[in-house]
């Protein structure tokens, strides 16, 4: 019964919002959302006259992974068709800018409206081949954050390993691996990926040695022969001195993507440190901005903040969610993960996150 509920109310939002985005509805909205913010009382209660004007521009940071029509149900990518849609919506309707530049012009509250900043996290090939070419196409700036040791390594980052047991799996039921109380079915592509999501939030808990230990266990389990690598997953250093030669920038998201508040404080600047150098060495020019791996509130902390300052980053990003304004801590920027599946739900939630903002 539940799962009904929430279907027909997504199909309502999406009727809603179909209507107001070919009717044009939304373009005025989306003027009001730039300009007022909803009068609201400290305890978040709307009060006549409803809306007052805004004194600060906001900032939305949009995160990306994947963009490819391979349809895996193991690591979601946007299709190249969607992923198009929203660049030529972007294109059309928004201003947007480089990190970097959003970034210097939120600190001194001189954004354009509708500003909003494109950045994808790994490291992933398809970014060059399917998402890199519709940039262009619409002559949208971007941010990709690497995980320097997979690029031109043929290197998997270790969730990627995850991905691909529950992929090949060919066992009806994982059972015995340390720190997994259940057992879980896996003979469906439902099941598997139900017991991928109790696995990953299992394993971002864990230590880096603790979680490799459990990801052999889980390859073991699952009877997928374990590998670190794989050919043509990840960019190459080629493509990514391509791409910054083509309004393409890039930030570090450390060398081997750990969960950077459960390592040593050495472990920390060689992480920081290191993939910055990498990075600036191979693209010839400086690398500002960071990405923390997950990027959830308890992934980094205070330390892990004054290490990517003092490496000599501008910025760091997360995937908390919500919009940056001119106080938001630069070294802890918000983003969202835009998942819609058809354009005017993509615009709708835009213009209303902006209208809001994290209030």
């Amino acid at each position: 019964m539940r799962r009904i509920s929430s279907f027909l109310k997504q199909e309502a939002f999406k009727l809603v919002t179909w209507l107001l985005f070919y009717s044009g509805a939304l373009k005025i909205f989306t003027y009001v959302s730039s300009k007022f913010r909803p009068k609201a009382q400290h305890k978040g209660k709307i009060v006549f006259p409803f809306l007052q004007k805004k004194k600060v521009r906001n900032l939305q940071i949009l995160a990306y992974h994947r963009v490819n029509d391979d349809h895996d149900p193991f690591f979601p990518a946007l299709s190249t068709e969607r992923f198009a849609r929203q660049m030529e919506y972007l294109s059309a309707n928004w201003m947007p800018l480089s990190l970097q530049e959003a970034v210097q012009r939120l600190g001194h509250n001189d954004l354009p409206d509708r500003t909003v900043v494109v950045t994808f996290d790994d490291g992933y090939r398809d970014n060059f081949l399917y998402a890199y070419p519709i940039l262009q196409r619409y002559g949208i700036p971007a941010t990709i954050f690497l995980a320097s040791g997979a690029i031109g390594s043929n290197r998997m980052i270790w969730h990627d390993r995850v991905f691909r047991a529950f992929r090949k799996t060919k066992v009806p039921m994982l059972e015995d691996v340390p720190g997994i109380e259940k057992r879980f079915p896996v003979r469906t592509v439902e099941e598997k990926r139900f017991a991928q999501a109790r696995v990953l939030q299992l394993l971002w808990e864990l230590t880096d040695e603790a979680r490799l230990d459990r990801i052999n266990r889980l390859e073991e389990r699952l009877s997928v022969e374990g590998e670190e690598r794989s050919a043509g997953l990840m960019l190459h250093w080629g493509e990514v001195l391509a791409m910054s030669a083509g309004n393409i920038s890039f930030g570090s998201h450390t060398i081997s993507h750990p969960i950077l508040s459960k390592i040593s404080e050495c472990r920390l600047r060689e992480e920081i440190v290191e993939s910055k150098k990498v990075i600036e060495s191979k693209i010839r020019g400086p690398v500002t901005g960071f990405a923390y791996p997950v990027g959830r509130k308890q992934d980094f902390n205070d330390q892990v903040k004054a290490i990517v300052r003092e490496a000599g980053y501008q910025c760091a990003v997360t995937t908390i969610f919500g919009v940056n304004e001119a106080d938001q801590d630069p070294f802890e920027l918000r983003r969202g993960t835009p998942w819609e599946t058809d354009i005017s739900s993509f615009a709708a939630k835009l213009s209303w996150y902006k209208f809001v903002g994290n209030g």
